[in-house]
């Protein structure tokens, strides 16, 4: 029996850490597209020239920006639930805990029987530890005037609109402080659990690399476009 919890508390890690990888790509994308028309960012004529490009295609780039937007702040929600069935962090620390009992190191070691031949088992195995607890408490402090913040934001402009007009604010760079401590809380309780760890590292340069790319990619087809015009009509 404690092999198949083992097994099921693997699956979620697996489900979390997905969640992670979207709302990293979505804020990302979401950030790219954003600042491309902001002067600070990338200067005057690049500004410029990205808020034109995207006024002609803003049929796609208002939803696509609204919508990263909305998946982000959504799926960082999640992770802060407070409803005891949701696959939030709280609630991926009580399964573990609830069933810390039948969790044993030979779930681990058939789990991942490489970490045997390496000798890479710790003898005092616990599927998750104090400081681990500990630090997770010390995160969840840290963001409780954040978390409300993007809670109503959620609430009341995503989850349903209030009649009486809502306009929520957020920091760019505090969002991006709390996604790197969401990663930070993964990988010490997947550490814990199974000696795990997930690199999300490249999903932010990749994320902002792909939406310049497609900004590139639209300007370079607009000037072809308009040469192609100038060749037919002269």
């Amino acid at each position: 029996m404690s092999k198949e919890k083992f097994s099921e508390i693997q699956q979620l890690f697996r489900r979390m850490s997905n969640e992670i990888c979207v709302v990293v790509e979505s804020y990302y994308i979401w950030r790219a597209l954003t600042f491309a028309r902001s002067i600070p960012e990338v200067g005057q004529e690049r500004a410029d020239k990205n808020a034109q490009l995207m006024g002609l295609y803003k049929d796609f780039f208002i939803p696509t920006e609204h919508s990263h937007l909305q998946v982000f702040i959504i799926g960082l929600m999640k992770f802060f639930d407070k409803n005891p069935s949701a696959l939030s962090i709280r609630g991926l620390i009580c399964q573990i805990q609830y069933n810390k009992e039948d969790l044993t190191v030979e779930d681990l070691k058939n789990a991942h029987p490489h970490l045997v031949g390496i000798d890479a088992v710790p003898k005092d195995y616990l599927p998750i530890k104090n400081e681990t607890i500990l630090f997770v408490d010390e995160i969840f402090e840290k963001y409780k005037e954040l978390i409300p913040k993007l809670k109503d934001i959620r609430d009341k402009e995503f989850a349903h609109t209030d009649i009486r007009a809502y306009s929520g604010t957020f920091v760019p760079n505090e969002i991006e402080i709390l996604i790197k401590d969401i990663q930070d809380i993964f990988n010490r309780l997947s550490n814990d659990f199974d000696l795990s760890a997930t690199v999300f590292n490249h999903l932010k340069e990749d994320s902002i690399n792909n939406a310049h790319f497609l900004l590139e990619t639209l300007e370079k087809g607009e000037e072809q476009r308009r040469e192609e015009i100038r060749k037919k009509y002269g």
